[in-house]
């Protein structure tokens, strides 16, 4: 099996997910040695979130069932924005607002995201078309042009 058949939406998730929390805990337990901002788990967690769409993105390319992966990647990065973020203010004790620009940087990644999104689907879209449309050889002509 390839590696782009095992990794379906669900997989990315979690390994988001855990990849995120793993770097906050990391961050928690070294706070007060590295005297680091409050605002350090929401680093992550938009990071991670940026990892799960540029590679849910690129997988998407590769999708035999086109349709299920695209429903299962939408609901996976609603719940992947969900999960960070909470995990990041669970962390942080700082809410999304209260955390700097991070509300802003959560939106421009969804809008991106989308847009990717749309056009890897436009281009499978003309791809697959083209596929299934029959090439017909030009008409030769004759010399007398008829």
């Amino acid at each position: 099996m390839d590696i782009f058949d095992k990794a379906t939406p669900p997989v990315q998730v979690a390994i988001s997910v855990g990849l995120g929390l793993f770097f906050m805990l990391t961050c928690l337990m070294f706070e007060d040695t590295l005297e680091l901002r409050p605002e350090r788990p929401w680093v992550f967690a938009s990071t991670f979130l940026l990892f799960y769409s540029i590679f849910n993105v690129v997988f998407s390319l590769n999708a035999t069932n086109a349709e299920k992966y695209w429903t299962q990647a939408i609901i996976g990065f609603v719940v992947c924005v969900g999960a960070l973020g909470g995990l990041a203010y669970l962390i942080s004790g700082l809410g999304m607002n209260d955390a700097g620009s991070f509300k802003w940087i959560f939106i421009v990644i969804t809008i991106s995201y989308l847009i990717f999104m749309s056009i890897v689907r436009a281009m499978k879209g003309i791809v697959d078309f083209a596929q299934k449309e029959e090439w017909n050889s030009p008409k030769l002509r004759d010399k007398n042009g008829k």
